[in-house]
């Protein structure tokens, strides 16, 4: 557990990057939530009002994991008013260059709530946006991130074709594309979680609508090209031993 005296300026950054991968582990989820509030904090205390975002978004994610892993209410409810926390935060603060991180988060809330028109409008928004993301310039397939979710909203809209030729298309893209190729070469694990995580939404989404005989093939398919992308390389090191997309990828083929 983090405490207050053990942070400064110049190790902030690398312990809110120990924390992001602290909250990756799906036995470590209270421990990330208590440092993340500390390093909020402390960033807050010190005007890091970047650090601030991050962490009240971290804290987001973590409150979404529990969620994912037990579909709790209370948990989504934790999420979403820390993501509306974070929306007050970036307002007051004139830090619009978040607007499209906050907007992927309200995005996932909307769907998590079967509101899936505001979904899409989220998520378009953050796409729109995202130029002005701080992390942008650095990862422009963070934009991919956003598209996914997108498509697996046009699904859920009925337009069931459209959205899963577009969705193998950007499954492509992560691999073809420079800024997937990217990505990949320097954050092999984030990568592998975007990646996987658009089939295995997929995934889910065509079971949600009833469709899984029709897709049945194609669903076996997925879920290995999921499977595969969570096998690193050999040579390239992980952060994360993927431990929430393999469970999700055992509950789906549990259901099958």
């Amino acid at each position: 557990m983090l405490r207050k005296e053990e942070i400064n300026q110049a190790n902030f950054g690398d312990l809110l990057s120990a924390t992001a991968v602290l909250r990756e582990d799906t036995t470590k989820q209270d421990e990330a939530l208590v440092d993340i509030r500390v390093l909020r904090e402390f960033a807050i205390e010190n005007t890091l009002m970047d650090g601030a975002v991050e962490c009240f978004l971290e804290e987001a994610l973590i409150w979404q994991h529990k969620y994912m892993e037990t579909k709790k209410s209370e948990f989504l409810s934790q999420m979403e008013r820390m993501v509306l926390e974070t929306q007050e935060f970036v307002k007051t603060n004139d830090l619009s260059r978040w607007e499209s991180r906050v907007a992927r988060f309200l995005g996932r809330i909307a769907d998590y709530q079967k509101k899936y028109s505001a979904a899409e409008s989220f998520y378009q928004e953050a796409i729109d946006k995202a130029p002005s993301d701080p992390k942008y310039v650095e990862n422009p397939a963070l934009v991919y991130e956003y598209q996914g979710f997108k498509v697996i909203d046009v699904v859920r809209l009925g337009r069931v074709k459209e959205g899963v030729e577009e969705a193998e298309k950007l499954y492509e893209e992560y691999l073809l594309s420079d800024e997937g190729e990217s990505l990949r070469q320097k954050d092999y694990s984030t990568w592998a979680i975007w990646r996987s995580g658009l089939l295995i939404n997929l995934c889910r989404t065509i079971m949600d609508l009833d469709l899984t005989e029709q897709y049945k093939q194609k669903i076996l398919v997925w879920l290995d090209r999921a499977e595969q992308n969570l096998k690193a390389p050999e040579g390239v090191v992980s952060w994360t031993d993927f431990g929430f997309r393999k469970n999700e990828i055992s509950k789906i083929r549990a259901a099958l």
